[in-house]
């Protein structure tokens, strides 16, 4: 078959107008400002078009930009939506990164009330439920400025009982500058434990319908049980393609690394 050089230069002309308009495409897309788009996505959610939503949202999280929440409304496009296991997903998400907030919390039970497996976790002493709530009342940035306040309160508290020549006043800003001293180590150790929550990433959900869990990594492994889609598990290690998994009730084994989804 002959190729003539004018056919040659239409198929040239084609490519080339292809690729203006790629670019234009991404020139246009990266124009609209992250809030832009975070109040174009609000407005589809409003007026229904939760698809659109979820697109607009899923657009700025994987722009880099994350949020509890963008996170929650994300959930909720595709709750909406009925894709369970990305609502519970990205409402995990913004949980871990607002603990306390009991709109995110609720949400995310009631989207767990829509999967199969019903696990009953293991029971959590009442001290370290405490614990883990007064440690998720800041961020971890919440909690490292908190810590430079109170630094600085035992330092203007130190110099004060070092320059004072009154007993009372060097009896209270040592006591005072004791207990800022303690406020500003637990915040330190707060914040670094927040820090280490947010980034550790060993928590996932279950994306597959039907994952078998297996004794050990590989499929000659025994089978353990089952689990299916939006169930969250712990990933305590990793070979290769394989990842060993924790549930709740504390039972453990090994599925393929694609059937989940890290939170």
């Amino acid at each position: 078959m002959k190729i003539s050089f004018r056919n040659i230069c239409i198929g040239m002309k084609s490519i080339y107008i292809i690729i203006a308009l790629s670019l234009f495409s991404l020139v246009t897309i990266a124009s609209v400002s992250p809030d832009s788009l975070f109040s174009k996505a609000n407005e589809q959610y409003i007026e229904g078009n939760f698809d659109k939503a979820a697109e607009f949202y899923q657009t700025l999280v994987d722009s880099g930009y994350h949020n509890a929440e963008l996170y929650f409304n994300l959930g909720n496009s595709y709750f909406k939506l009925n894709r369970i296991p990305y609502a519970i997903l990205n409402f995990e998400r913004a949980y871990l990164l607002k603990p306390n907030d009991e709109d995110i919390e609720f949400n995310l039970e009631y989207a767990r009330t829509f999967i199969v497996d019903r696990i009953e976790p293991l029971p959590v002493f009442f001290m370290v439920k405490w614990y883990r709530s007064a440690r998720g009342m800041f961020s971890s940035n919440g909690w490292a400025f908190t810590s430079i306040f109170f630094f600085a309160i035992t330092l203007a508290l130190a110099l004060t009982f070092w320059f004072s020549y009154r007993p009372w006043v060097k009896r209270l800003s040592f006591a005072l500058a004791i207990l800022s001293l303690a406020f500003f180590v637990f915040s330190a150790i707060f914040s670094a434990q927040e820090k280490k929550r947010v980034t550790l990433r060993d928590q996932a959900i279950i994306f597959q319908s039907v994952v078998t869990v297996k004794s050990s990594p590989g499929d000659t492994g025994k089978d353990i049980f089952i689990l299916h889609s939006g169930t969250k598990v712990q990933i305590t290690k990793a070979i290769g393609s394989w990842v060993e998994i924790r549930i709740a009730d504390g039972n453990k084994g090994w599925i393929s690394s694609e059937a989940v989804e890290l939170i």
